[in-house]
C-alpha cells in the first residue's frame, strides 16, 4: 500500500473542474450577501448531490439561490476535492472511505472535517457492488490472475482502491509489490484495457453500464466484504461548518430533498442529467436506480456500520489505525 500523508494529499491533486466558480469556498456572498458554498464531487450522476450543479432541478429545491449560493466543481478523485478543502477552495466534499480515513488520521485538512451524510452504499446483496472487469479475450478471469497484473483505477488511497488492495490480500498477494497500478480517469479505463494498457479496471456503475455486458466480470466487492457497508460520504469541512452552519444546514435539506425528487421523477432526471453533464442517456437509463445502481436506502449516519468500513480498513492493513467515527460524524445539520 502506498503510505498517505499530509503532504501527499496536498501534492497529489489534479487540476479541477468548475461549473461557475466564483470565488474562494465560503468566502465570497451572492449579490445580496448571501454565502457561497463549494460542493466537489467525482462521478456525475451516481452522486447524488453532483445533480444540484443542474438549473433545472435548482429550480424545484427551496434554499439554493435564497439562503446560499453554490458553485459545483467535478474533480478526478475524492483525494483531489480534500486537497481543495485543504486549500480552503472547498466547504462540502463527496469522499470515500479510504480517502475519509485517511484524511481525517494524517490531518490533511486543516481544523479537519465530518461526515454529515451519507451517499450509498457497496456490496449490498440485492445491489451494485464495485466490480472488477478484464476485456474480452483476456487470460484474466479469476481474482488469482491479479498476480503481475496492471490494475486500472481512478486514483489511488480512495475507496475503490480498497476493492483491489482486500482481495489480493486475501489471496496472499502484496498489493504493493505483486501488481502495479495504472490510474486514468474512470471514462478511459474501458479503452485502456481494449488497448492493453491495463489487464483489469475496476469501475463505478455509471461506467460499468458500457462494459458489463462484453468485459468479463473477475470479482465484486460481495466478494470481499463480509456485509454491505456505506462507501461514499458527505462530508464538510470543520473550518465551513462554524463559518457558515445555517448555510450548510440549508444545503442539506436540499439534499435530501433532491433525493424525493430524484425518486419521484427519475425519468426526467435521466434526461437533464444526461444533457447536462454530456453523457447519453441510455447509459444512465441503464443503471441509475435499479439494482445495477448501489443502495441508496439509508442517507444518515448509520455510525455502527461507517465503524464497520473504518475497522474493515485497518484490521486488512489498508490504514495504519482506526477512530472512534462519533468524533468525525453526526446527523445533525440533516432535516
Amino acid at each position: 500500500m502506498v503510505p498517505v500523508n499530509r503532504r501527499r494529499f496536498l501534492k497529489s491533486g489534479t487540476a479541477v473542474t468548475a461549473a461557475g466558480l466564483t470565488g474562494i469556498a465560503g468566502c465570497l456572498g451572492g449579490d445580496d450577501g448571501i454565502p457561497t458554498l463549494s460542493y466537489h464531487f467525482t462521478v456525475p450522476i451516481e452522486n447524488f448531490a453532483s445533480l444540484l450543479g443542474i438549473p433545472e432541478i435548482q429550480e424545484e429545491l427551496e434554499n439554493v439561490g435564497e439562503e446560499y449560493e453554490l458553485t459545483v466543481s467535478n474533480d478526478s478523485s475524492t483525494i483531489d476535492s480534500l486537497n481543495a478543502m485543504a486549500a480552503g477552495e472547498c466547504d462540502i466534499a463527496q469522499v470515500t472511505t479510504e480517502s475519509y480515513a485517511n484524511a481525517i488520521m494524517e490531518d490533511a485538512v486543516p481544523q479537519g472535517i465530518t461526515k454529515i451524510a451519507t451517499d450509498f452504499w457497496d456490496a449490498h446483496d440485492d445491489f451494485y457492488g464495485f466490480t472488477v472487469y478484464s476485456p474480452p479475450g483476456s487470460d484474466l478471469t479469476e481474482p488469482e490472475d491479479m498476480e503481475g497484473a496492471s490494475l486500472g483505477i481512478n486514483a489511488i488511497n480512495t475507496g475503490i482502491h480498497a476493492t483491489y488492495t482486500r482481495k489480493l490480500m486475501d489471496l496472499g498477494l502484496d498489493p504493493e509489490e505483486d501488481v502495479e497500478y495504472v490510474e486514468q480517469e474512470f471514462g478511459a479505463l474501458p479503452a485502456a484495457a481494449e488497448d492493453g494498457i491495463v489487464d483489469a479496471i475496476v469501475l463505478p456503475p455509471l461506467f460499468a453500464a458500457g462494459v458489463r455486458d462484453e468485459f468479463n466480470a473477475v470479482y465484486t466487492s460481495h466478494e470481499v466484504f463480509d456485509q454491505e457497508y456505506p462507501f461514499a460520504y458527505i462530508a464538510a469541512a470543520n473550518r465551513a461548518l462554524e463559518d457558515h452552519e445555517d448555510a450548510i444546514r440549508t444545503w442539506a435539506e436540499d439534499y435530501v430533498d433532491i433525493i424525493d425528487y430524484v425518486e419521484e421523477n427519475r425519468d426526467e432526471v435521466v434526461s437533464l442529467a444526461a444533457d447536462h453533464f454530456e453523457v447519453p442517456e441510455e447509459q444512465i437509463d441503464a443503471f441509475y436506480l435499479t439494482e445495477h445502481d448501489y443502495y441508496r436506502g439509508v442517507y444518515e449516519v448509520d455510525f455502527e456500520a461507517l465503524q464497520f468500513a473504518m475497522d474493515e480498513l485497518e484490521e486488512s492493513g489498508i490504514t495504519d489505525d482506526s477512530f472512534d467515527v462519533e468524533d468525525h460524524a453526526t446527523n445533525e445539520y440533516l432535516p
